[in-house]
C-alpha cells in the first residue's frame, strides 16, 4: 500500500520548485505509483519508462479521451482545435502515427538541420550583441533576451514565416497550450484555445497557398511537395498538413526554449562545470546531452491504457492515464551513476529519455541539439563569468520544465 506521505501532487509548490526531489521519493516507492490528484499512474524508473514507450498497451491517443471527458458545449467550441490536433502525429498510434510522421521525416532531416548551423550562429551573435548593448548594471533575463527569441527566430525562418509575423505566434501557442497540456474544462480557456487554433489554421492555410504558388527554400515548400504527392506514402489532407505545421512550430519553439534556459540555469548553478566547459568548448556535444539528462525540457509524456493489464504489481485499467516520467528516469541511479551530479564528461549521457524513445523519438532532436550547442558555445565565449542574480521562476506546468525568468549578472 502506498504511504500517505508520498508527494503525489506534481503541481504543488514544492514539486514545481524542485521536481527531482519529488520524483526521487516517488521512484523509491516503486516503478509504478498512483497519483490521486491527477488520477494517473506514474512510471518512475528508467526501465519502467523505456518499457512504457515500447508497450502497445499504452496508447498515445490521449485526444479521444480528452474529447470524451468534455461537455457537448465545450466540444462544439473546440471542434476546430480538435480537428487541428488530429494532424499531430504525437496523438496517434501505429499505423496512423507512421503515416503522419513520414512526410515530416522526409523533410525534417538531420542533414538539413546541420546546414542551418551558420545561420543559427549568426542569430546567436545578433542576440548576444543586443544583450551586450543593453547592459546597464541591472540583471539580464536570459529567458526573455536569449532562450525564447533564438528558437522562435530559427523555426520561423525554417518554415518560411515572415519576420513581422513571429510575435503573434507566442499568443496563439499559449492559447493552444491550455488544451495540449492542460485538458482544462475552463470555458474561457476553451474559447481562447479555439481562437488560437483558428488563427493558426487560417495563417498556415494562407502560407501553404503562397508557397504552393511561389515555392521557396523552406520546410513549408518541402512538406507541401511531399504531402501533395498522392502516389507516395506521404500524402496528407489539407487539415493534416496545417496540423503538421502547427506541431513543428509549437514543438520546435517551446521545448527548445526550455532546454536552453534550463541548460543555462544548470551551468550557472554548477560553476566548476561551467568553467570546465568554457575551457573545453570542443566537448559541447556530450555536454548538451548531459544537460538534457540533468534538467531537460520535459517532465512527463502522457499515455492512455488501451488494454487492462498488470504492471509491477499494479492493475491498470483501460482508459487510465499513465505518465511516462522521463525526468524521473533521467535521475535513476540504476541507469546513471551519481545521477544528481552534473557531469559534462558523462559518457552515457546520450541514453537520456528527454527526446522520447523508439517510434516516438523526437523528429526535431537534431535541431534542438544544434541550437543548444551553438547557443551555449556562443554565450559562454561572450559571458564566461555569468552568475545568478536571483531565483529562477518556474512555470506552473505538469508536463514541461520551463522557466518564466532566469535573472543573471553577466560580469
Amino acid at each position: 500500500m502506498r504511504p500517505t506521505t508520498l508527494p503525489t501532487n506534481l503541481l504543488s509548490p514544492d514539486a514545481l520548485n524542485d521536481c527531482h526531489t519529488t520524483f526521487a521519493r516517488l521512484r523509491a516507492a516503486g516503478p509504478v505509483v498512483w497519483l490521486p490528484e491527477h488520477r494517473a499512474w506514474l512510471l518512475t524508473t528508467y526501465d519502467a519508462v523505456v518499457d512504457g514507450f515500447r508497450d502497445e498497451r499504452l496508447s498515445s491517443d490521449r485526444l479521444t479521451p480528452m474529447i470524451e471527458r468534455r461537455s457537448p458545449e465545450t466540444v462544439e467550441v473546440l471542434q476546430g482545435t480538435f480537428d487541428l490536433l488530429k494532424g499531430w502525429m504525437v496523438f496517434h498510434d501505429p499505423p496512423q502515427h507512421q503515416r503522419l510522421r513520414e512526410p515530416l521525416r522526409r523533410t525534417f532531416t538531420p542533414r538539413r538541420m546541420a546546414q542551418l548551423g551558420d545561420r543559427i550562429t549568426e542569430i546567436v551573435i545578433e542576440l548576444l550583441d543586443g544583450i551586450d548593448a543593453s547592459r546597464n548594471g541591472e540583471p539580464t533575463d536570459l529567458v526573455a533576451d536569449f532562450a525564447f527569441p533564438l528558437p522562435a527566430i530559427v523555426i520561423a525562418e525554417l518554415l518560411g514565416v515572415p519576420a513581422d509575423d513571429r510575435e503573434v505566434f507566442k499568443t496563439w501557442s499559449d492559447q493552444l497550450a491550455a488544451i495540449v497540456f492542460g485538458a482544462t474544462q475552463n470555458p474561457e480557456q476553451a474559447r481562447d484555445a479555439a481562437a488560437g487554433s483558428a488563427r493558426f489554421a487560417e495563417y498556415f492555410t494562407g502560407l501553404i497557398d503562397h508557397y504552393r504558388r511561389s515555392p521557396g527554400d523552406n520546410l513549408v515548400t518541402d512538406l507541401v511537395a511531399v504531402a501533395d504527392d498522392e502516389s507516395s506514402d506521404g500524402a496528407l489532407t489539407a487539415v493534416e498538413l496545417v496540423g503538421a505545421l502547427t506541431l513543428l512550430l509549437f514543438a520546435g519553439h517551446e521545448t527548445t526554449t526550455t532546454l536552453l534556459s534550463n541548460s543555462l540555469r544548470s551551468l550557472i548553478a554548477n560553476p566548476s562545470e561551467q568553467a570546465w566547459l568554457v575551457d573545453h568548448p570542443e566537448a559541447i556535444d556530450i555536454a548538451v546531452e548531459e544537460l538534457h539528462r540533468f534538467d531537460g525540457s520535459t517532465k512527463l509524456m502522457v499515455r492512455v491504457v488501451a488494454e487492462d493489464h498488470r504492471r509491477h504489481g499494479m492493475n491498470l485499467k483501460t482508459g487510465d492515464t499513465v505518465f511516462l516520467g522521463t525526468a524521473s528516469a533521467n535521475r535513476d541511479a540504476a541507469a546513471f551513476d551519481r545521477p544528481d551530479d552534473l557531469d559534462l564528461r558523462r559518457a552515457e549521457a546520450s541514453r537520456h529519455l528527454g527526446f522520447g524513445h523508439g517510434s516516438h523519438f523526437c523528429l526535431g532532436a537534431s535541431l534542438a541539439r544544434i541550437e543548444t550547442q551553438l547557443a551555449l558555445t556562443g554565450f559562454l565565449q561572450r559571458f564566461p563569468a555569468v552568475t545568478s542574480a536571483g531565483s529562477p521562476e518556474p512555470t506552473a506546468s505538469l508536463l514541461g520544465m520551463g522557466l518564466k525568468r532566469l535573472p543573471v549578472d553577466l560580469d
